[in-house]
């Protein structure tokens, strides 16, 4: 079950008193209490498979295995899970990262143009989430979308050599608002920096991006970024780096969040740069979250029959509360316990997923 304050709060019966995040009667006119929810919700696979092979012939097998993980991973089946904890959870702004669209092409052409050109949508994980909001009656819309790795390779799906299929990835990072949040200045931007990963004596570069934009609820502004940083080193580092300088041109107050892929005790040291003097961000966590906090990550067919793998704290919400404007009032963990998986053993994700609860003051 979901680790939250009490859910019948939020409730479909009573959506319409959360929406206003006004359940606290010490709230002034110029004050606004909401959460927000940070969600990579996995691609379906594991695409560093790719990096295994060693020429470009050992690239069909490789693909087509990833990409009958993505069809057993059921993003259908488990958007609904996501989508339960978005009704129960109520957040007034999500991030979401890896909101994957797989196309292919058949039969390949390849090797004629490698650039990515397949059109025939086989997934669309914005679509089907979206979907499976708005069966619940939830007003969630898209605020900023983020195109960032797009990348095409063939696929032997039948099982052989000959007979390929051209399997093409896009990857996004999109920003939900609740339908009562008012949105302007919406920035997105890919990082300067991105890693070149070799694949089969070539290789695939993974653009990574961020996007940005001013919310305001119940009169009350303030600024909110969600992005996706490399996994990867120097990626990790140098995308946090790019991503502290742009945080200290934005107004104030401030929500980041994000699969920062770093976090306490990470191989990457990416998060020292983001929660260091310079940026005045603060991890959320660190503040009200009870116990270790870890988010990543379960196996890449996530049906993980224990919690063991979440051995990791990467998916992070930061705040700058260096005008005292902004105070953090909880912080919890969603996609963490085995309840939280459907009847066929699937969990929502290869992560957990991290709602914090703020009060903001004009």
């Amino acid at each position: 079950m979901l680790r939250l304050a009490p859910l019948l709060a939020c409730a479909p019966l009573f959506l319409s008193a959360c929406n206003d995040d006004s359940d606290d009667d010490s709230l002034e006119p110029d004050e606004a209490q909401f959460k927000v929810m940070t969600r990579n919700i996995y691609l379906g696979g594991n695409i560093e498979l790719l990096a295994t092979a060693q020429a470009p012939q050992d690239i069909p097998a490789l693909a087509a295995r990833i990409y009958t993980t993505v069809q057993a991973t059921d993003f259908a089946a488990r958007a609904k899970l996501i989508a339960d904890e978005i009704q129960a959870t109520d957040p007034a702004l999500i991030g979401l990262q890896e909101v994957s669209l797989f196309r292919t092409q058949s039969p390949s052409d390849f090797s004629n143009n490698p650039l990515p050109n397949a059109t025939t949508v086989t997934y669309d994980f914005l679509a089907i989430l979206q979907a499976e909001l708005q069966a619940r009656g939830l007003s969630y819309r898209v605020a900023a979308t983020i195109q960032n790795a797009d990348a095409e390779v063939p696929a032997a799906l039948a099982g052989n050599a000959t007979d390929l299929t051209d399997v093409r990835l896009t990857d996004r990072d999109v920003i939900l608002a609740r339908g009562d949040v008012q949105i302007a200045n919406v920035e997105t931007a890919n990082f300067a920096f991105a890693q070149d990963v070799p694949v089969g004596g070539a290789s695939i570069r993974f653009t990574r991006g961020y996007a940005k934009l001013d919310a305001t609820l119940n009169r009350v502004p303030f600024t909110f970024v969600n992005t996706h940083l490399e996994t990867l080193r120097p990626g990790n580092e140098n995308q946090a780096a790019e991503l502290a300088a742009l945080v200290n041109t934005y107004k104030r107050p401030l929500i980041v969040v994000g699969d920062m892929n770093t976090g306490p005790g990470a191989v990457t040291t990416g998060y020292e740069t983001l929660v260091s003097a310079n940026t005045g961000l603060v991890d959320a966590w660190t503040r009200v979250g009870t116990g270790d906090g870890f988010t990543c990550c379960f196996s890449e067919t996530v049906n993980d029959t224990t919690t063991a793998a979440l051995d990791e704290r990467i998916d992070l919400v930061l705040f700058a509360d260096d005008d005292d404007d902004i105070d953090v009032r909880s912080a919890i963990i969603v996609g963490n316990q085995l309840d939280d998986r459907n009847a066929a053993g699937l969990w929502p994700s290869d992560h957990a997923g991290v709602v914090v609860e703020f009060r903001v003051e004009r």
